[in-house]
C-alpha cells in the first residue's frame, strides 16, 4: 500500500549551493545572484541544479539526488512517485546560518515544484533555534504534529546533504512521531549510490524474534506465531517451539539443564521474581553431579532427615552439611564433585538470591549475578543434558536464529569511521567514549540509555570495544594510531581500512554494506549487548556502518544507538544517544517484551527495557514505582505511586495496610490461571509480597499460620520450592483444593481469598483511589497503547 503523503526532510546545507561548508563567500555570492533573478529564472535554476564552474562538490544536486532516489523508491517505472498516488512534502531543516539557502530553495520550488525532477505538492521550512538535535527535533516535530499520519503517511530523511545533526534530530523526530520511515543515501558524485535504505529490507528474521529469544520470551512468540501476528518459517517455527517447551518447563519439570536456561534470563532480566526457581537448581545440580560420580549418600537427604522436619530449607540443609565433622559416611560424600558442589560459593549466592527473591521480591545483587554469569559460562559449550527434541533446539537453529548462549553478551560496541583530527588537538570522540567508560567517576554518566538496557548497577564498568575505520588514503592511519593507543590502555579495540569516499559502487573496492557487515562479523565478536555508532568522518560511510550495524543488531536481538555529535556546549558525557528502532514507528520489539514483563509482574524487567526508550522513560519510571511497593521498599518510599501516598497517614497503613492488595495484584495476573507457569509465580510471588511488608517476625508467624496457611502451604509445595515433578495444571488445581480443605481450586481464587481474609482481619489502605492492581492495569494499557501505535 502506497502512503497518502510522503514527507521528505532534507538537511538544508553548503552542498545545496554546491560549495564546500567553510567556502562562505562562494555561498554568498551563489545566493545574492539568485536573489537578483526571479524564481523561475533560467539562472536561478542553473545554480541550483549545480551547472555553474564555481560549484565543486558534485554533479547533482542533493535535492534532484533525493528525489531520483525516492521516484525509484514509490515505482521503478514512474517518472514521478505522484503515479503511485502519493503527494511529495518537502521538509526543509534549517537553521538560522543556512535559512537564506533554505529560503532560496523553498522559494523556487514554489515557483516551479518540478524544478529538482520530481513534484513537490508542498514546502515547508522547519527552522530551528540552533543545531542542538533536541532544537531540530522539536522543529521538525512541529511540523509533523500538525500535518502528518502516521497511519497514512511515510517520512523519508534525506542522509549525505546539510550537517548531520539536523538529519540525526529529523531523524529523532520522525520516530517520535510513529511515522514510518526510511533514509535516503546521497552520494557527493556517484549517482549510483543515490537510494533508499529501509531498516527492515532483507532482514532473514523479524526483528523481534532475535530480541525475544535473547530475552527468553518464548512464551510471548509462541503466541505472536499462534495469533498470526508474526510470520516465521517453518524449521524457525519448530525451533521456536522446542525452545518455548524447554523453557515452559522449567517451574513445572525442572531439571538442571532447564533451570540452567531459565537461569539464563535471570542475567538478562535482574527482576525481583527472577531468583524463584534458582534454589532448585542447587539439587537438581547435586543431582546431575552426584549420578556422575558415584557418592554412596544423598547428602540432602542425610541433612533433611537429620532436621527432623519434612521441608528443611535449603540454608539449613547447607549448614548442616557444612558443619558436620565427625560422620565419616558424610565426610566422604562432601569430598565427591557433587560435594564440593554443596561447598561451593556459587551455591552460597543462589541460596542468597533466591532467598532474597522468594522472600522479599529483591533483584539480585551484582555479586550474585557475577557469580551465575560464571558459572552459566562454564556450561555454555557443554552438551545438554537433556535428549534433544525432534528438530529441536538442540540442533544447529535455521536461517535467521543464532545460538542462544547460556551467558547474554553485554559488551558494548563503539564503531566510527574517523575524519580529520580535531582542529583543537584534543582526542578523537571514540578515545573520549572509551576513557570514560573505564574511569569510576564519570562511566555512570557515559550513555545512561545503554546501561539502562543492559541492566548494569551504578559504579560498574560496561565492557567496551572500540572498531575503528579509517578511508584507505586519508584517515587510516589516524584509524591505526587511536587503536594503538586505546589497546595500550587495556581497551579492546581494532583499526580497519575502509575505501576512499566517491568509490564507485561497482568496484570491488567501495565501502558497501556488505563489506561494513563483514568487518563487523569479523571484529565485533559474539559477547555483543549493544551497538553504538559514533557519526563522525564522512556521511556517506556513516550511513553504510549505520545499514551494516542495524542489520547485524536486528539479527542479534540487541540495540543499536547512535550517539549525539560533540560540540562546543556539549562533551561525551551530556551528549545523548539517538535510538534506531528494530522495525518501523515505536520501538515495536521493546515494547512488545515490555508489555509482557509486566503480564507477568517482572516490573523491574519492563521499568529496565521501558527505561531504553525516549518515548518510554515515564512509563519506566510507573513500572519502578510499582515494583517498589509490592516489595514494600519503605526505604524508596517517595517514589512509590503519589495515587498511594495521598491516602496514607501512617506508615502502617502503606505496610500492614496494603498486604491484601498487594496479593491482589499477583490474583489479577492475565494468564493466572490458564498458564501453570505463570500461577506457581504469582503464588510465590503473593507469599513474597506478603514478606516483605513486615519486620515483626512474630506478628508475621502469626499472621502467616491464621490467616495464610493454605497459600503458604501451596507454596512449599510446588516443584520449585520443596515439591516434587513433574507438575501441571491438574496437580496445581488438585494442590490448591487440598490446602484450602475444598474452598479453592484456582490460582486466583486462592489468592482473592487469602487477601480477603487479610482485610478482614488487618484492615485495608484507606481512601478510595486506585488500588495497585488497578495502576498495573493502567501501566499495561498504556504501554499497548504505545506499542499498538
Amino acid at each position: 500500500m502506497f502512503p497518502r503523503t510522503v514527507y521528505l526532510l532534507h538537511a538544508v546545507g553548503h552542498a545545496d549551493l554546491g560549495v564546500p561548508p567553510p567556502d562562505k563567500a562562494g555561498a554568498t555570492d551563489l545566493l545574492a545572484q539568485v536573489a537578483q533573478q526571479p524564481a523561475d529564472d533560467a539562472r536561478t535554476r542553473e545554480i541550483l541544479l549545480l551547472r555553474t564552474a564555481a560549484q565543486t562538490t558534485g554533479d547533482t544536486a542533493p535535492l534532484a539526488a533525493a528525489l531520483a532516489a525516492l521516484r525509484t523508491a514509490a515505482d521503478p517505472d514512474a517518472s514521478d512517485p505522484g503515479r503511485a498516488g502519493a503527494a511529495v512534502h518537502l521538509v526543509l531543516v534549517s537553521t538560522a546560518q543556512v535559512a537564506p539557502i533554505a529560503a532560496a530553495i523553498a522559494d523556487a520550488v514554489d515557483h516551479r515544484p518540478d524544478l529538482y525532477g520530481g513534484h513537490v505538492a508542498a514546502t515547508t521550512i522547519a527552522e530551528a533555534g540552533s543545531l542542538d538535535a533536541a532544537d531540530i527535533a522539536d522543529a521538525v516535530g512541529r511540523v509533523l504534529d500538525t500535518r502528518a499520519d502516521p497511519g497514512t503517511d511515510r517520512a523519508y530523511v534525506v542522509w549525505g546533504s546539510g550537517a548531520t545533526q539536523s538529519a540525526l534530530g529529523a531523524l529523532d523526530a520522525v520516530i517520535t512521531s510513529g511515522l514510518p520511515w526510511s533514509l535516503i543515501r546521497i552520494g557527493p558524485t556517484v549517482i549510483a549510490r543515490h537510494a533508499v535504505y529501509d531498516p527492515t529490507a532483507c532482514l532473514p528474521v523479524d526483528p523481534i524474534v532475535p530480541l525475544l529469544r535473547r530475552w527468553r520470551y518464548h512464551d510471548l512468540l509462541r503466541e505472536l506465531a499462534d495469533s498470526g501476528r508474526l510470520s516465521l518459517t517453518p524449521d524457525q517455527r519448530r525451533y521456536i517451539d522446542a525452545e518455548a517447551d524447554q523453557y515452559g518447563q522449567v517451574y513445572t519439570a525442572p531439571t538442571a539443564d532447564r533451570i540452567r536456561a531459565g537461569m539464563a534470563a535471570v542475567l538478562m532480566r535482574g527482576d525481583g521474581s527472577s531468583g524463584f526457581a534458582v534454589r532448585v537448581y542447587v539439587v537438581r545440580r547435586y543431582q546431575e553431579l552426584r549420578a556422575t560420580d558415584g557418592s554412596p549418600l544423598d547428602l540432602l537427604d542425610w541433612a533433611r532427615r537429620r532436621n527432623g522436619r519434612r521441608i528443611a530449607t535449603l540454608g539449613e540443609m547447607l549448614r548442616a552439611i557444612r558443619e558436620e565433622q565427625q560422620d565419616a559416611a558424610v565426610l566422604a560424600a562432601k569430598a565427591t564433585p557433587s560435594g564440593e558442589w554443596l561447598a561451593s560459593t556459587i551455591v552460597d549466592q543462589l541460596n542468597e538470591m533466591g532467598k532474597a527473591s522468594t522472600h522479599e521480591l529483591a533483584p539480585p545483587q551484582p555479586a550474585m549475578l557475577a557469580a551465575l554469569r560464571e558459572h552459566l559460562a562454564e556450561h555454555d559449550t557443554a552438551p545438554p543434558a537433556d535428549p534433544p527434541p525432534a528438530g529441536g533446539s538442540h540442533a544447529a537453529p535455521p536461517p535467521g536464529l543464532g545460538p542462544l548462549t547460556l551467558v547474554p553478551g553485554d559488551t558494548v560496541g563503539y564503531l566510527t569511521v574517523l575524519g580529520d583530527p580535531p582542529r583543537d588537538g584534543s582526542p578523537f570522540i571514540v578515545e573520549q567514549v572509551v576513557a570514560a567508560a573505564a574511569h569510576p567517576k564519570r562511566r555512570d554518566d557515559l550513555d545512561p540509555a545503554v546501561r539502562t538496557y543492559l541492566g548494569v548497577p551504578a559504579g560498574h564498568p560496561v565492557p567496551v570495544r572500540a572498531v575503528i575505520l579509517g578511508t584507505a588514503s586519508r584517515t587510516f592511519p589516524y584509524a591505526q594510531a587511536v587503536a594503538d593507543r586505546l589497546r595500550s590502555a587495556g581497551h579492546a579495540a581494532v583499526a580497519a581500512a575502509v575505501a576512499d569516499v566517491g568509490t564507485a559502487v561497482d568496484d570491488p573496492t567501495a565501502f558497501t554494506e556488505q563489506v561494513a557487515a563483514d568487518l563487523l562479523a569479523q571484529h565485533l565478536g559474539d559477547d555483543l549487548g549493544a551497538i553504538v555508532l559514533i557519526p563522525t568522518g564522512p556521511k556517506e560511510h556513516v550511513l553504510t556502518l549505520l545499514a551494516a550495524a542495524q542489520q547485524t543488531a536486528a539479527v542479534r536481538g540487541i540495540p543499536v544507538f547512535l550517539r549525539q555529535l560533540v560540540t562546543r556546549d556539549r562533551d561525551v558525557l551530556t551528549a545523548g544517544t539517538h535510538r534506531l528502532p528494530l522495525r518501523f514507528g515505536t520501538d515495536q520489539a521493546i515494547l512488545a517484551a515490555a508489555s509482557h514483563a509486566l503480564d507477568i509482574a517482572e516490573l523491574d524487567t519492563a521499568a529496565r527495557l521501558l527505561g531504553s526508550l525516549a518515548v518510554g522513560l515515564p512509563l519506566s519510571a510507573r513500572a519502578l514505582s510499582l515494583s517498589d511497593t509490592l516489595r514494600c521498599a519503605t526505604s524508596r518510599l517517595r517514589s512509590w505511586p503519589v495515587q498511594v501516598q495521598a491516602t496514607a497517614t501512617a506508615t502502617e497503613e502503606l505496610t500492614i495496610g496494603m498486604i491484601a492488595e498487594r496479593i491482589e495484584v499477583w490474583a489479577a495476573l492475565p494468564g493466572v490461571d490458564s498458564d501453570t507457569a505463570t500461577g506457581m509465580r504469582a503464588i510465590i510471588g503473593a507469599c513474597a509480597s506478603f514478606e516483605s511488608s513486615l519486620d515483626n517476625k512474630q506478628l508475621k508467624s502469626k499472621v502467616r499460620q491464621k490467616l495464610l496457611g493454605p497459600m503458604f502451604e501451596v507454596r512449599n509445595r510446588l516443584p520449585i520450592t520443596h515439591g516434587d515433578s513433574p507438575f501441571d495444571a491438574r496437580a496445581l488445581t488438585h494442590l490448591i483444593r487440598q490446602r484450602s480443605g475444598g474452598a479453592q481450586h484456582t490460582v486466583s481464587g486462592l489468592l482473592t481469598a487469602m487477601a480477603d481474609g487479610v482485610r478482614d482481619a488487618l484492615g485495608d489502605r484507606p481512601g478510595g483511589g486506585p488500588r495497585l492492581a488497578d495502576l498495573l492495569t493502567e501501566l499495561r494499557a498504556d504501554v499497548r497503547r504505545l506499542r499498538d501505535a
